[in-house]
């Protein structure tokens, strides 16, 4: 069975921080920086074979709004109309 949109989400940025992260943890909170969230773009892009932008990390940082906004159509995915 595929990973949710949530459990990737978790997984990577469990990954990119080295501990344990929830759906309610905030990507900042955690120490995301730009470095950090380029790290998680790439990370999201392998694992979802679609494009991520870093914008969107940095515009919706709650893990849990992240991922329900990964799952949402490209052209919702686009912050450059904001």
């Amino acid at each position: 069975m595929p990973d949710t949109p949530i459990d990737t989400v978790l997984t990577a940025v469990s990954e990119v921080f080295g501990h344990p992260v929830t759906p309610e943890d905030d990507f900042f909170s955690l120490g995301g920086d730009s470095i950090t969230a380029v790290e998680l773009s790439i990370r999201l892009e392998e694992r979802l074979d679609v494009d991520v932008d870093v914008e969107l990390i940095v515009n919706v940082p709650h893990l849990a709004a992240l991922a329900a906004a990964l799952t949402q159509p490209a052209a919702a995915l686009s912050t450059a109309d904001h």
